[in-house]
């Protein structure tokens, strides 16, 4: 006897496989909270859209794979491919519209109220003044590896020769400066109920 519930239990995802329409309730499910997920961990809310929309695009054509039975296993599936997305984001800096191109979606522009209301959903004001306020204890030679790495997209040998240290210095800064802004965030009470 199998150990897998029976169909009227199982859970969206796995009911998405016979019957596509299911898939429908998978996205209502999870897609605001996985936005305001991927914004918080971008602070760009356009990358944040793009990749909430690749993960969905991904699950669904790849929703044959997933091999559990509730809720709770296909949250922990979509937000493992979200962070897969947000790896290869993070890597690159580039995220492709592959899932609007492959389904054919003419995507709204964003309006003003709508990046607003992101904005809001995933706490990124309140992020952005507490991640700048603990930039700025960094010490000078962190925030600039930081800058240069970070925000200006520098590979790390170019990093190195514009501060006129070795490569592993360079890497090592910018590896300490954001260490250290995680751990102060990360150590601020309250701040996971502050942003929900």
């Amino acid at each position: 006897m199998s150990s897998r519930p029976a169909s009227s239990e199982r859970c969206d995802l796995a009911r998405s496989i016979a019957d596509p329409r299911a898939f429908e309730r998978v996205y209502d499910a999870h897609a605001t909270r996985l936005l305001a997920f991927l914004a918080r961990r971008t602070f760009d809310v356009e990358a944040a859209r793009d990749l909430t929309a690749e993960t969905f695009a991904q699950a669904y054509s790849s929703r044959k794979r997933f091999r559990g039975s509730t809720d709770e296993e296909a949250a922990a599936w979509i937000y493992g491919i979200a962070r897969n997305l947000l790896s290869h984001y993070v890597r690159t800096g580039i995220v492709e519209r592959k899932a609007i191109e492959r389904l054919g979606i003419r995507v709204p522009q964003l309006v003003e109220a709508d990046y607003e209301r992101i904005v809001q959903l995933a706490g990124l004001s309140e992020l952005r003044s507490i991640i700048a306020e603990e930039f700025s204890r960094l010490r000078p030679d962190q925030q600039t590896a930081i800058h240069l790495r970070v925000v200006e997209e520098l590979p790390y040998p170019e990093v190195a020769q514009r501060l006129a240290i070795s490569e592993q210095t360079a890497r090592a800064r910018v590896s300490r400066g954001l260490r250290q802004l995680v751990n102060a965030v990360d150590a601020i009470p309250n701040l996971k109920e502050r942003l929900t």
